[in-house]
């Protein structure tokens, strides 16, 4: 059965790092407790894409684990990213095997910390061998991690995922025929191929997440049960609204929350930084650092935040949520 907290805004938590690149634990906790003060969202996603999935270490990705499961036990749900170690250099790709042992002691280690789920990127770090497919790659990796743990395992498919590596109908059917496999985050804004891949899946136990606010209630249409995009984290009222509008029937409502997920991320500037920022003026002690990349072609480093964008998007974004005073919250 797909997980209830599959609904509505579920947070790509940014990772919270200190001035020398080092994981801040304190920080990663108080940046928590002022993400579960918006009462809107429904799970927590560590060690995703925005919070810097591919410049962590294996150790960092324990310590996350422990920093996030610990301190949102009993008050919320937490997936963790548990794809091996690879920092996307295409140049330089992990042995296939250290990778896969990876995923699979990361994914066991989590779900022993208590974890609601995992998440795995399509497994583009391995190449495939002679006489396979990516989709043979990717369905061989899928069964490893399914045998590996009995916690729900949702695939991930980033917007900048190599094309070789997209799922299609059939490789979607045949994951998600997996019995622990029960969700994916799809990150397209592609009404086309967000259809037939949700309509592949639609008579299975196999829960769609929308990877992109910007489509996120024509994924609806579509039957996603939830979003995860930067606004699930820095305005998770309006995903939640969107949600909610549609699934009572409002549908100009629904496209009237769509229109301000649009125009938030539109308007943001450095957005893991402000939110950092942010959270810090709140009385929430973050930091508002990242890991830099080095040698890397295919990642770069976030221009810096200029302080007139900060106040701007403030201003904005404190107009917009104004209209959502009266949604509902979470009671947990």
């Amino acid at each position: 059965m797909v997980p209830k907290y599959v609904y509505g805004a579920i947070s790509n938590v940014f990772t919270v790092w200190d001035s020398d690149g080092s994981l801040d634990a304190d920080g990663q906790r108080a940046f928590l407790d002022f993400l579960l003060s918006s009462r809107a969202i429904s799970a927590y996603f560590v060690r995703s894409g925005m919070g810097q999935m591919y410049a962590y270490e294996y150790d960092d990705v324990k310590m996350m684990i422990d920093v996030a499961c610990k301190h949102l036990a009993g008050k919320a749900p937490v997936l963790v990213g548990t794809a091996g170690i690879w920092d996307k250099n295409y140049d330089k790709r992990p042995d296939p095997e250290v990778f896969t042992r990876q995923a699979v002691e990361l994914s066991k280690y989590a779900e022993s910390a208590g974890a609601a789920g995992v998440v795995h990127t399509m497994p583009e770090a391995i190449a495939p061998k002679a006489g396979e497919t990516c989709a043979d790659v990717t369905r061989r990796y899928f069964e490893t991690i399914n045998a590996a743990v009995s916690i729900p395992i949702f695939i991930y498919q980033p917007g900048f995922t190599h094309k070789d590596y997209w799922v299609n109908m059939q490789l979607a059917c045949d994951l998600a025929s997996l019995p622990n496999v029960k969700g994916m985050k799809l990150s397209s804004d592609d009404a086309r191929y967000i259809y037939d891949i949700y309509y592949a899946v639609k008579d299975q136990d196999f829960g769609m997440i929308a990877g992109s606010e910007f489509s996120f209630v024509a994924a609806l249409y579509a039957g996603a049960r939830a979003c995860i995009g930067q606004g699930c984290t820095v305005n998770p009222i309006v995903v939640k609204a969107a949600h909610d509008r549609f699934e009572a029937g409002d549908r100009q409502g629904a496209l009237d929350a769509q229109r301000s997920l649009n125009y938030l991320c539109d308007m943001s500037k450095a957005t893991v930084e402000w939110l950092k920022r942010y959270a810090a003026e709140q009385g929430y002690p973050v930091k508002p650092y990242h890991r830099m990349v080095k040698d890397n072609p295919y990642m770069s480093n976030p221009d810096p935040l200029a302080e007139a964008d900060y106040h701007a998007f403030k201003a904005v974004r404190d107009e917009e949520l104004a209209k959502y005073e009266n949604v509902p919250l979470l009671t947990s």
